[in-house]
């Protein structure tokens, strides 16, 4: 079966990364954020989490509970949703596409709270031998800031 992909692009730098939906994990998720392409925003690195960076919706929606996991692996994509009105969140609900780039992530949320999310896509490879120029671009929003990132559609 040839899975539908999508096209994560560093405008500024080139860095780029293709990653396949899970279609059949998460259909629901997986519909939801590919009628939301393209998007194109700064990601942001996470404070809480790890090594992950994530690209604030400007209309987030809430998303059914599928494929959820709290400790995603390098490569994985996940959709986060709070609806907002925690002490530490925005009053307004909020939405993310998170991108994890390396080991170690445990997802939080609010205050610092375990947290999961669901998982709606994956990169192939292996994080440290075949999409490294695009994890070291989302580790230089750690240390530059945040950078501008472009998710689309792409074919097959």
């Amino acid at each position: 079966m040839q899975r539908r992909r999508l096209r994560l692009t560093f405008v500024a730098t080139g860095e780029s990364a293709a990653a396949e939906l899970l279609d059949e994990e998460a259909p629901e998720v997986c519909r939801m954020v590919w009628d939301l392409l393209p998007v194109e925003h700064r990601v942001i690195h996470g404070m809480y989490s790890g090594q992950e960076v994530f690209l604030l919706l400007d209309n987030p929606q809430p998303a059914p509970p599928e494929n959820l996991t709290q400790l995603p692996l390098p490569g994985e994509i996940l959709y986060f949703y709070d609806p907002g009105g925690n002490v530490t969140s925005a009053r307004k609900p909020g939405g993310e596409i998170c991108i994890v780039y390396g080991r170690g992530v445990t997802l939080r949320g609010p205050e610092g709270a375990p947290t999961y999310c669901s998982l709606f896509a994956r990169i192939p490879g292996d994080w440290k031998y075949d999409w490294t120029a695009f994890a070291q671009a989302c580790r230089r929003a750690r240390w530059e800031g945040p950078q501008r990132l472009r998710i689309e559609r792409a074919e097959p």
